[in-house]
C-alpha cells in the first residue's frame, strides 16, 4: 500500500477510524483555527501557509472533502460544536488524530513505498492540532497523554519489527550454525536479550487508532522513523558532542534526565530505579525539552545537579528532557566573580534602610538603591566584572549559534522541542531563535514548539522579538524577576561603561509584547542567585507541560 494510500484510507477501515461525526466538527475547528490564526501570526506567512497545507492533509486522511466545509468557520462557529464529540470519546478522539497527523502527507505520490515518506511530527503540526481541539473545548491533557502513548506504541512496534526481522536472519544462520554477530543474541521466553538488555515482544499496537501507521513500521523503515522522527540516528542529541572546528566554546553536549531511546545517556536518572538497579529502556517521547543554564556559583555541575530533581515535571506525561551543557567552565567563574561584586562592592556600599531591605530579601527599593548607587563605584570595580561578563556572553552567544545549527539538522528529530534558557542559558536560547530566523523564509515552518525566557539578561529590540516570535510555533514566555540584583547590577555597569540602560533588561520587567507570556517569578525567587538551587518552583511557575 502506498504512503498516500494509507493516508486517503486512513478512516475506511473498521477499525482506527474516526467516526464521521466527530472528524467534521474537527475538520470545521481546523480550518477556523488555519483562517483565525493568534494576533501574533498576521506577520508569519508560515500559519497560513503551513496551516493550509495541514487541513487539506487532514481533510484526506479524515476522508472529508474540504468543499462540505463552510467556507469561512469562525471560533464562535465552532463553540456550538463543542459538544459534538463527547467527552468519554475525548481521548480516543485525539489518539486519532495524532496519528493522522503524524502520517505523510496525504499528497505524497502514488510511487511511494511504506516507509519512503518518514512519519512526522511538526512544531507547526502540533501549534494547528493545539489550536484546533483548544476551539472545540477538548482539555489539553488529552494531546498530552496520547503523545506519549502514541510514541510508546511506536517504539515498541518498531523494535518488534527489528527484532523479528534479526530473529528470521539468526534462524537462516543457525541453519549453517551459531556465530558471528548473532552469536550475542538468544531468544528467550517471550523476548530476546540484545546488548545484554531484555527487550520483550509486544502484541500490537494496543489502540486501534494506531493502525494506519502499521505499514510504516518495518524493520526497513524503523532506521528512517527511529531517525527522522525520534532523532536517534548517531545517537541524537545524548550523542552528540562538540567538534573541535567550533571555535570558541569548548564544552557543548547534552545530558539526558528523562526518557528514552537508543542514544540516550547511560547515566540518565531515567535509566536509574534505584541505586545499583537499571529500568527497561524507555521509548522516546513525541515531544523533547531541551533545558540550558546559564550563570553557576559552586560548581560546574551544580545547574544539572539541580535539574535532576526535575524529573517528575516532565515525567507526567513523559517527555526526553535533555540540559544543554555549554561552557561550564566561564559559566562557572563569570557567576562567582559577579556573586563577589554584587556582595562585596555593591551591597558592601549600601546603607541604612535599603541595606534593610536587603537583609530582609529584597523589595523592588532594593535594585533602585544598587542602581542608585554613585557612578564612581561602578567605574572603579566594575571593569574586571564587565570583561568576565561580555566574555560569558559571548560564549553563549557562539553556543545559541550552535544550537541553532543543531535545531536545522534536526539532531532532535522531526517533533516538537521546547526550549528552556535560564540566565545567560536565556541568552543562548535568543541568539539561537534569532539565528533561525535570520537563515529561514519567512513562510518556513518554525523548529520550535516553545520558547520559555527564564531571566533574560538582554535588551531586545522590537525587530528581534519579532524574530524571536516567528521562530516559534506555540508559547514565547518571559519569565522575570523584578528583585533580580544581578541583572540590575550588570545592567547599570552597562550602562555606566556605555551600554544600554538597566531598565530594559527583559529579565526585570514585563514586556508587553503581542505574542510574548509575561510571568512574574518574584514570589517564586528573590533574584538570580536563587535560580539554580530553586530550579524547580521556577519551572513549576512557567508551567513547563504546558
Amino acid at each position: 500500500m502506498s504512503s498516500s494510500n494509507v493516508a486517503t484510507g486512513f478512516s475506511k477501515g473498521s477499525e482506527g477510524r474516526l467516526p464521521k461525526e466527530y472528524a467534521f466538527p474537527f475538520l470545521i475547528a481546523a480550518k477556523a483555527a488555519v483562517l483565525n490564526p493568534p494576533n501574533w501570526a498576521g506577520e508569519n506567512g508560515w500559519w497560513q501557509k503551513q496551516g493550509n497545507r495541514w487541513l487539506e492533509s487532514m481533510s484526506l486522511k479524515l476522508n472529508i472533502p474540504l468543499d462540505s466545509l463552510p467556507s469561512n468557520p469562525t471560533p464562535l462557529d465552532v463553540s456550538h460544536f463543542a459538544h459534538a464529540i463527547p467527552s468519554p470519546e475525548h481521548h480516543a478522539t485525539v489518539l486519532a488524530l495524532l496519528s493522522a497527523c503524524l502520517l505523510p502527507s496525504a499528497t505524497a505520490s502514488k510511487s511511494d513505498k511504506p516507509g519512503s515518506a518518514p512519519l512526522g511530527y511538526t512544531p507547526a503540526s502540533r501549534a494547528l492540532l493545539w489550536c484546533a481541539l483548544s476551539l472545540l473545548q477538548i482539555p489539553h491533557e488529552h494531546l498530552l497523554s496520547a503523545e506519549d502513548h502514541v510514541s510508546q506504541g511506536l517504539y515498541a512496534e518498531l523494535k518488534n519489527a527489528e527484532i523479528k526481522a534479526q530473529s528470521e536472519a539468526a534462524r537462516k544462520e543457525h541453519e549453517e550454525g551459531w556465530g558471528g554477530k548473532w552469536g550475542r543474541l538468544a531468544a528467550t521466553v517471550g523476548g530476546v536479550i540484545i546488548g545484554g538488555v531484555a527487550i520483550g515482544m509486544t502484541g500490537g499496537l494496543a489502540a486501534p487508532a494506531l493502525l494506519p501507521l502499521l505499514p510504516f513500521l518495518t524493520a526497513g523503515s524503523a532506521p528512517i522513523v527511529l531517525g527522522t522522527l525520534f532523532g536517534l540516528t548517531g545517537g541524537g542529541l545524548a550523542g552528540l558532542r562538540v567538534n573541535k572546528r567550533w571555535a570558541g566554546v569548548d564544552v557543548f553536549d547534552f545530558v539526558q534526565i528523562v526518557g528514552g531511546g537508543e542514544g540516550n545517556d547511560p547515566g540518565s536518572v531515567a535509566q536509574k530505579k534505584d541505586a545499583g538497579t537499571v529500568e527497561k529502556p524507555q521509548a522516546p517521547s513525541l515531544v523533547a525539552t531541551i533545558v540550558i543554564p546559564g550563570l553557576l556559583i559552586e560548581k560546574e555541575t551544580e545547574a544539572i545537579d539541580g535539574l535532576r530533581t526535575c524529573v517528575d515535571l516532565f515525567s507526567s506525561p513523559r517527555r526526553d528532557t535533555f540540559i544543554l551543557n555549554h561552557s561550564p567552565q566561564e559559566m562557572l567563574s563569570a557567576g562567582k566573580t559577579l556573586h563577589n561584586w554584587v556582595m562585596n562592592k555593591l551591597l558592601g556600599k549600601v546603607k541604612g534602610k535599603i541595606k534593610g531591605e536587603i537583609i530582609k530579601r529584597a523589595a523592588l527599593s532594593t535594585v533602585y538603591g544598587v542602581v542608585a548607587l554613585p557612578m564612581s563605584i561602578y567605574q572603579t570595580t566594575g571593569m574586571v566584572v564587565d570583561n568576565e561578563w561580555i566574555r560569558a556572553c559571548d560564549r553563549s552567544k557562539k553556543a545559541g549559534r550552535l544550537l541553532a545549527e543543531v535545531l536545522q539538522k534536526k539532531v532532535q528529530g522531526e517533533r516538537p522541542v521546547t526550549l528552556i534558557g535560564v540566565s545567560l542559558g536565556a541568552l543562548v536560547l535568543f541568539e539561537a531563535l534569532t539565528t533561525l530566523a535570520e537563515t529561514s523564509t519567512p513562510e518556513a515552518a518554525p523548529l520550535v514548539d516553545c520558547a520559555i525566557f527564564i531571566s533574560l539578561p538582554a535588551s531586545p529590540s522590537d525587530a528581534e522579538w519579532k524574530q524571536v516570535r516567528s521562530a516559534v510555533a506555540r508559547r514565547v514566555v518571559n519569565a522575570y524577576c523584578t528583585t533580580d540584583l544581578i541583572l540590575a547590577g550588570v545592567g547599570r555597569l552597562h550602562e555606566v561603561l556605555g551600554g544600554g540602560g538597566w531598565s530594559e533588561m527583559a529579565g526585570l520587567r514585563p514586556l508587553k509584547r503581542e505574542g510574548v507570556d509575561d510571568l512574574d517569578l518574584s514570589d517564586a525567587i528573590d533574584g538570580h542567585f536563587e535560580l539554580n538551587p530553586k530550579i524547580k518552583e521556577v519551572l513549576k511557575a512557567v508551567h513547563v507541560s504546558d
